[in-house]
């Protein structure tokens, strides 16, 4: 959450790669959860962690565009920013690209957590 906070001050415009970096943070911390809290119930993480990451990631985006045509309507400064169909998109490949390393390496990094009590 620090690199989104950060980005705010500047380095999603200044860095291209900031958001990509954003979003695979925020996507691994959500896999995670998930993974830990599918683990310890003996259940397959992968589509749970899948499916939890990509249904946030595009709740936040409707989330976004809708913040941001809102304040556009009402001659506001938008909070949130959209750049258009090709970021959504590639938020989403980003959001994967974290869940992906939290299957990933999840057992070897987690794994303590994940233990079945």
């Amino acid at each position: 959450m620090v690199t989104h906070a950060v980005g705010m001050l500047g380095p999603y415009d200044d860095v291209w790669w900031w958001d990509h970096l954003t979003h695979t943070h925020s996507s691994s911390i959500l896999a995670g959860i998930v993974y830990v809290a599918s683990r310890r119930k003996g259940r397959n993480p992968g589509p749970r962690v899948i499916a939890a990451v990509v249904s946030l990631g595009l709740a936040w985006e409707l989330v976004e565009y809708a913040i941001h045509a809102t304040a556009k309507r009402l001659e506001l400064e938008p909070i949130l920013v959209t750049y258009g169909p090709k970021d959504t998109f590639l938020d989403i490949v980003f959001d994967l690209i974290g869940a992906l390393l939290v299957l990933a390496f999840g057992d070897r990094v987690l794994g303590v957590h994940a233990a079945n009590e």
